[in-house]
């Protein structure tokens, strides 16, 4: 769904850089040999624990948000992976003067699209999807593995946690609780209660790359809802769902939010796949 173009901070040492690479240091207003030097330090990482893929459309008013929670967090083995979807607004602009991310730019093709590319870019032993409009807690990702790495059996869970629901200016409206109860379910009872109706977040979640690499990714022929869709293909193939009883995320509801447009239109499609 046309071609990737980045700012790719990964891969094999460099002694040239690329176009996109010599535009990215021109934004930065710093000469091409200190970009590289840049790149150089930021291959020299350590291979990242956790990856946060943001897909983001036309985000103008909020992705610094959604983008500056993720560097403020206090875990630090981590990457951030920002794929611009086709924004014809100054979505582009802005996340391009960031430092040490990784910028995917693809035409439009859809929040699933966006966070596939984010996911096969990433090096992280788990995806942490940030929706644009989304702002984390800065102690999302230090909370959440300390929990994630207690367990012995990890790689076979989708973990979310419980978030305070913002207005477009952040102001808290109400914090969202879901039941801990649901963690002491067989898979059959989690999934029968998501063929009811969608729970979770996905801008709260945190999944092992194991579960994509045995169900897939998300479905790209999919409009919108995809990560309902990826919740019942989890569950069917018998992946749990286990909470993290803390609220760690702002979940921004504003009119421009797909949500507030489409949400749950598919969910009938959805369901009859998995009946």
């Amino acid at each position: 769904m046309g071609e990737m173009m980045g700012v790719m901070f990964s891969g094999n040492m460099i002694d040239t850089l690329t176009e996109s690479q010599k535009e990215k240091a021109k934004r930065l207003g710093i000469t091409q040999d200190e970009m590289i030097e840049k790149i150089k330090r930021v291959q020299e990482m350590e291979t990242p624990n956790i990856s946060i893929i943001i897909p983001v459309y036309n985000c103008e008013k909020y992705i610094q948000y959604a983008i500056d929670s993720a560097i403020d967090q206090s875990y630090k083995n981590y990457e951030i992976i920002v794929i611009d979807d086709g924004s014809t607004d100054r979505t582009l602009d802005i996340i391009t003067k960031y430092e040490n991310i990784t910028v995917l730019i693809k035409s439009n093709g859809g929040t699933a699209s966006a966070l596939n590319m984010g996911i096969k870019a990433s090096k992280g032993k788990y995806i942490k999807w940030l929706s644009a409009d989304d702002i984390l807690y800065s102690d999302y990702l230090q909370k959440m593995i300390d929990h994630v790495d207690r367990l012995k059996d990890n790689d076979n869970k989708i973990f979310y946690c419980n978030y305070e629901i913002v207005g477009h200016d952040e102001t808290t409206i109400k914090h969202f609780i879901e039941p801990i109860s649901r963690n002491d379910k067989t898979n059959k009872e989690q999934f029968d209660e998501l063929m009811r109706y969608y729970y979770g977040n996905g801008s709260s979640s945190i999944i092992p790359r194991k579960v994509f690499d045995r169900i897939g990714l998300f479905d790209d022929k999919l409009g919108h809802s995809e990560d309902y869709e990826f919740w019942l293909r989890a569950s069917k193939n018998g992946v749990l769902f286990e909470l993290i009883p803390q609220v760690l995320l702002k979940y921004r509801v504003h009119p421009d939010q797909l949500t507030n447009k489409v949400g749950g239109s598919l969910d009938s499609v959805i369901k009859a796949r998995y009946r």
